[in-house]
């Protein structure tokens, strides 16, 4: 814009100053005949002047489409984004297999296990190069999952986090996604960086282990339960005499929360406002979208996928 700018001006320029000898070689002081020869020859030049610099403006408004057709948008900046931490680094360790764990800040909430489930802001760079791939930080929104269904890195690299607390994992690719890669942001052997915030996590302490069968990743499970709000108010529940009958996926935090229990056994499971989801069509009066606390006795249980060999 500013060379089109530019040009204008100058074309401008140009012609004012043919302009003036125009009028400067009319009031001159020559015979008519002269007078009249070098106000035509001055109307020549500024005509051909005037016509260069508009064949100079076309082919800069040319250039200008041509560069605006071309160029890649710049994403709009998402108002819920939120700043990615960036602060000194209190601990750091690598473990065997090369993951290196950075303590940026230490939680003082609830610890996260092996196999449990988080909600987490976190943002996933290339280490070669810094490419953002994914980040939860920027859409503004945390993200809800089991620690079951992510890379190995992660599920090495987040248990011992604290709620609250923030780090750093830089993961090789083998604890990544490996010789294959993930679509075109990922590729093959790369090395990644995440940033993580832990925001919340599900809370599940057994009360009584059981000794039958183990629950799988997708059950049917026979439950008795009591399920109360943060107020302490029981907003659901069944008896051993009239159990409920859960089926898989139908609460996200109950879902995730029964996995590993072992028949007779009997677990409290405190579910974050984030895992509280369940299809509406089922959810019946059980509220959503709020913390609750679950006491769940396991009555029996049918694997539609048997439980992993550990």
């Amino acid at each position: 814009m500013r060379m089109l700018n530019a040009i204008v001006i100058a074309g401008g320029l140009a012609i004012g100053v043919v302009g003036m000898n125009i009028g400067a070689a009319m009031a001159a002081d020559e015979p008519p005949a002269a007078a009249a020869e070098a106000a035509k020859k001055a109307a020549d030049e500024a005509a051909h002047k005037e016509a260069e610099v508009k064949r100079a403006i076309e082919e800069a408004a040319k250039k200008a489409t041509a560069g605006a057709d071309h160029a890649t948008p710049t994403p709009a900046a998402n108002p819920n984004a939120i700043p990615v931490p960036d602060m000194p680094v209190l601990e750091k360790k690598e473990l065997e297999d090369g993951l290196v764990i950075e303590e940026l800040k230490i939680g003082d909430g609830y610890e996260v296990k092996e196999g449990g489930a988080v909600v987490a802001h976190y943002h996933g760079t290339l280490k070669d190069g810094g490419k953002v791939f994914d980040s939860s930080f920027n859409r503004g929104q945390p993200a809800s999952f089991p620690l079951s269904g992510v890379i190995p890195g992660w599920q090495k690299g987040v248990p011992g986090m604290k709620v609250g607390g923030i780090r750093r994992l830089i993961i090789p690719a083998k604890l990544g996604y490996g010789e294959r890669g993930a679509g075109s942001d990922i590729p093959p052997n790369s090395d990644l960086v995440f940033v993580i915030q832990l925001v919340d996590a599900l809370q599940m302490t057994d009360t009584k282990v059981g000794d039958g069968e183990e629950v799988g990743p997708q059950p049917v499970c026979v439950t008795a339960y009591s399920m109360k709000d943060a107020d302490g108010k029981e907003v659901a529940g069944a008896t051993r005499e009239k159990p409920y009958i859960w089926i898989p996926n139908e609460m996200m935090g109950v879902s995730m929360g029964m996995n590993g229990m072992k028949v007779g056994g009997k677990r409290t499971i405190k579910i974050p406002k984030e895992m509280n989801q369940s299809d509406p069509r089922i959810a019946g009066d059980r509220p959503q979208g709020v913390p609750l606390t679950v006491e769940i006795e396991l009555l029996a249980v049918r694997n539609l996928v048997p439980p992993t060999k550990k």
